[in-house]
This record gives structure tokens, C-alpha cells and sequence, in this order.
């Protein structure tokens, strides 16, 4: 298992990812409207931006065995510049069940912490269980804010960990 930074090249395999947990893992999180807002173009879109003009944020794969099993993006909070901040984390459902999730959130929180915060904040849909039980299970714990994208009309809910730095 390796971790590599994303470029232009893996835009098809993440958005496929991408796609992926929209449709299959969101199923009993999201719309059927919200899940099939996303096509193949409009979420290879919406990385490519993230890839092409990352400001200080920074796109990651998770590779198993040189195929990419995950993706995640990491950078500052843009509520509070001096908390790092977990902006997606999507794994593969093909790969699900595997523990590359708890690594690459693992690997999320090394990486912010060598950015020198101490503090790493992300959002996640409330009824997303499992999403929830890793954020737990590895020390994030709500602050009691919470949101509703209308788009997505699903509560999401922040949760912030600190880091050993």
C-alpha cells in the first residue's frame, strides 16, 4: 500500500471511484435525485479542478498494489486557517471492508499534522454510519455545528480531532 499525490492522468479512476460511493454507499444517506446528480463528466470535472488549482489544499491516492482504492483531499479549514481540514475520503465499495479507509485517514491526519496543525476539522452526512464509526473510532469527536447543503438535502454534521503534532 502506497500514497501518491493525484494528477490529471488519474481523473477517470477517481471519478469512477467518486461515483461509486455516490450511488452505491450513499444509498441510504442521499436522494435518489441528489446521488444521480453526478455523471461521469461532471465529477471528473469537479476533481480536475481540485487537481489543476489546488490552492493549499492537496489530493491523495491510495494505492493497493499499484490500483488506486482511495482518494482524499486535505488543506486548511476555511472556517479557521489555523485548523486543517478533511474535505472528502472515498474508497472504492469494491474495496470496502479492507481497513484503506482508516489508513488513508490516518495518513490524512499525519499529513496535517506535518503542516503543523493541531487540529484537523471535516463534515460528514449524519446518517452516513460507517463514515461515522471510522471518524469516531479514530479520535474526531461533533462540536455541535452542523449543516444542510440544499443540493444534497442531508444533515451533515462537523466533527474535529487534534493531532499530535
Amino acid at each position: 500500500m502506497e500514497f501518491r499525490d493525484a494528477t490529471v492522468d488519474d481523473l477517470p479512476v477517481i471519478a469512477a471511484i467518486f461515483l461509486r460511493c455516490w450511488t452505491i454507499s450513499y444509498a441510504s444517506v442521499l436522494s435518489e435525485n441528489a446521488r444521480a446528480s453526478f455523471t461521469p463528466e461532471s465529477a471528473e470535472q469537479l476533481w480536475r479542478t481540485s487537481i489543476e488549482s489546488p490552492g493549499d489544499k492537496q489530493t491523495l491516492l491510495l494505492l493497493d498494489d499499484e490500483k488506486i482504492v482511495g482518494v482524499f483531499r486535505i488543506g486548511s479549514d476555511k472556517d479557521d486557517a489555523s485548523r486543517g481540514h478533511l474535505f472528502s475520503l472515498y474508497v472504492d465499495p469494491e474495496s470496502a471492508g479492507r481497513g484503506f479507509g482508516k489508513k488513508a485517514l490516518q495518513e490524512a491526519k499525519d499529513r496535517i499534522a506535518e503542516r503543523c496543525f493541531t487540529q484537523m476539522t471535516l463534515w460528514v452526512f449524519a446518517d452516513n454510519e460507517i463514515a461515522n464509526s471510522l471518524y469516531l473510532k479514530s479520535g474526531f469527536t461533533p462540536t455541535g455545528k452542523s449543516r444542510t447543503t440544499p443540493e444534497w438535502a442531508a444533515l451533515e454534521i462537523e466533527l474535529m480531532a487534534s493531532l499530535n503534532v
